[in-house]
């Protein structure tokens, strides 16, 4: 079967001086960074950053603000100080959320009558939530619409979406739900490998 490798990076233990320091930000990099006021906001970005530039190199914007580049499919998501990348030949999607206390309210916006029935606790609800999030990036557009009619269910398994068909795995890893979503006919499993920077 299919080996998907998810690259992890946990930003609250990379010191400052390594992280926007690195040989893979430039000083135009930097400069962007530097707009960012919220300190754990400014390293996941910059760890989005080094993942492009070590990764993937020259890549450009689509229409609704996703990075794309001509010669692989690529995605990043970050969550309360982690950061995730993943690289494919096919059109793929990632999403990370930690696991944290949820609003009742917020589980009513999201969710379709079946999956309302699924969510039994705050795992439940961001297994949900970043199934959504992942298909969505997965096609490239982000969360648009009505969030309730994006399917996450199964979250492990195959679903259709916009007239195409999508493998999608959901797994947990420390205190966080990850969400992978891969237009495709073929299952796959997950390795994570935590990028030292």
């Amino acid at each position: 079967m299919l080996n998907i490798k998810i690259k992890f990076v946990d930003t609250n233990i990379i010191p400052d001086e390594k992280l926007f320091c690195s040989s893979f930000l430039s000083d135009s990099d930097l400069l962007n960074l530097s707009r960012f006021k919220i300190e754990e906001t400014k390293k996941e970005k910059a760890c989005s950053q080094i993942f492009k530039n070590k990764y993937i190199g020259e890549y450009n914007v689509n229409e609704f603000g996703k990075p794309v580049s001509e010669n692989i499919y690529f995605n990043i998501s970050h969550s309360k100080g982690a950061v995730v990348f993943v690289k494919d030949n096919l059109p793929i999607g990632i999403d990370i959320e930690k696991i944290r206390p949820v609003e009742d309210n917020l589980i009513d916006y999201i969710s379709s009558f079946k999956e309302k029935g699924y969510i039994k606790n705050d795992i439940n609800f961001f297994e949900v939530w970043t199934s959504k999030e992942s298909l969505t990036k997965a096609i490239g557009t982000g969360i648009k619409g009505k969030i309730k009619d994006i399917p996450a269910l199964p979250l492990t398994g195959f679903k259709e979406y916009e007239n195409k068909r999508f493998y999608g795995k959901i797994i947990q890893y420390k205190d966080h739900v990850i969400s992978i979503s891969r237009e495709s006919e073929e299952p796959f499993n997950v390795e994570i490998e935590e990028e030292r920077l």
